[in-house]
């Protein structure tokens, strides 16, 4: 047991919650998100996690650390079983006293869940802090339930099941999505890699989804959400999506490339950008630029729809204009002189191959002013080192690496964006990319990194490249 460590690591948690005291201090409000919202708390929320994390795993032996990961798949299958029975919204609209909590007795009544079985998932989450037991087999909501609440009744859940999703934050929707798709497929990422003839192939159909569900095996999972009888996953995943979103503040495109330098009548091309939700603070700060939003047909016909509700002047303006098109296809003709190709959340979903595809589709319409930005998670190296040698990188992000004595990718604080990365290597045989790996992919476009916002403080890392 390293002692220096663990007494370095205990500094690095007493520093932080120092820090995270002085700045709670000059908040009206104690909520806990109201706090995370906050770019200054980012910081030292990160260091505590970290800390906390890497102090755990050098103080409990290492079979005790090996049995408690290997088992954590029970916390997503019980995550999954109160999602889907609507133990949340049962509490809050059923729940009795001061905390409006039920006996698992009597939330089993309402959802028809047998509550022996049921009590043991509830009391599961509950030791990892999701819900309270409150007295022995009574439960109540706490700020990380809270979280997974649609806001809907029970009657209105159990009249319109396919509508639960429906203008949530979308973050129930989300550890659906995670709990049940994406649980299936990681079982079987095991079984593709063992297997010599789909280790080494990064084609969309040898993605382990492909083995985790009936007649999934020569369709891609993005074709199979479409299918008629996936559609409450569709909607789900759709809603799931939006609570990715909510979970950035609204500005988080301004934390990296320099938006307002563009010159007047600049054109700005949101590839895959859906109605154009995430580039309306560059509208809305950005007076000088016209944003072109691309994305399927059927998608952007409810652009208008959704600019008009919260920009309407843009869109009378003709600041904002929508163009139904397939990124694997050419750019269309009329799209020349572009300043700015977006690609936010595209790369992560699509395998080496087809990116290169989308990118020299964008290459083949940039001029030598035209720049890209793409945004994604930008995968740190777990090694202090973030180079490798021999090859060129580009620009980096001095501030993206944690401090000592923590990991320099800041460890179990920023692991989501490794789960997210086998996330999409289960789902799409697809990754999250590290500086070198987006480097050497857009090389093969005829692009170069002139600008990495890397560091946390940015919330939606940024690749800036240059047509070369």
């Amino acid at each position: 047991m390293d002692i220096k460590q663990i007494e370095a690591l205990s500094s690095v948690i007493s520093s932080s919650v120092a820090q995270l005291k002085q700045l709670q201090s000059s908040l009206k409000t104690t909520e806990h998100t109201a706090a995370t919202t906050k770019a200054e708390f980012l910081k030292p929320s990160l260091e505590v996690v970290a800390a906390a994390s890497q102090l755990i795993a050098l103080v409990r032996t290492p079979e005790r650390y090996l049995m408690d990961m290997s088992t954590a798949h029970q916390l997503s299958a019980s995550l999954r079983v109160v999602v889907e029975t609507h133990v949340v919204e049962i509490l809050r609209d059923k729940g009795k006293g001061l905390k409006k909590a039920l006996s698992a007795e009597e939330i089993g009544a309402y959802n028809h869940v047998n509550h022996l079985k049921l009590a043991r998932v509830l009391r599961l989450l509950a030791t990892h802090h999701v819900f309270d037991e409150v007295t022995p087999n009574v439960f109540a909501n706490n700020a990380i339930s809270n979280a997974l609440d649609t806001g809907k009744s029970l009657a209105e859940l159990e009249a319109s099941p396919d509508e639960k999703y429906d203008g949530s934050n979308g973050i129930a929707a989300l550890v659906g999505i995670f709990s049940d798709e994406t649980f299936h497929n990681a079982v079987c990422t095991a079984d593709i890699l063992k297997d010599p003839q789909t280790t080494n192939s990064f084609s969309p159909y040898d993605a382990p989804f492909a083995l985790a569900w009936p007649g999934t095996r020569n369709i891609a999972m993005y074709d199979w959400l479409n299918l008629p009888e996936n559609n409450y996953r569709k909607k789900r995943f759709g809603m799931g999506m939006h609570g990715m979103n909510s979970m950035t503040p609204s500005d988080a495109i301004l934390r990296g490339f320099d938006w307002s330098s563009l010159p007047p009548g600049s054109i700005v091309v949101d590839c895959g950008g859906g109605v154009g939700s995430v580039s309306l603070p560059i509208v809305q700060t950005c007076p000088q630029i016209h944003l072109i939003v691309q994305d399927t047909a059927p998608v952007v016909a409810e652009g208008p729809t959704f600019w008009q509700a919260n920009q309407p002047q843009a869109l009378a303006q003709g600041r904002v204009t929508f163009q139904g098109h397939n990124f694997f296809e050419p750019q269309p003709a009329e799209n020349k002189n572009i300043s700015v190709f977006l690609l936010r959340m595209i790369m992560h979903n699509w395998p080496d191959a087809e990116c290169i595809k989308i990118l020299k589709n964008v290459r083949n319409s940039c001029t030598r002013d035209t720049r890209i930005v793409i945004v994604d998670n930008i995968m740190l190296f777990a090694s202090r080192s973030q180079e490798i040698a021999g090859q060129e990188t580009g620009t980096s992000d001095p501030d993206a690496l944690a401090p000592e004595p923590l990991l320099a990718n800041w460890g179990v604080a920023n692991s989501l964006s490794y789960k997210q990365d086998l996330n999409m290597l289960s789902n799409h045989n697809a990754c999250e990319r590290t500086v070198p790996e987006f480097a050497s992919l857009l090389s093969q476009a005829n692009f170069r990194i002139v600008e990495v916002h890397q560091a946390h403080q940015s919330w939606l890392p940024q690749v800036v490249a240059v047509p070369i």
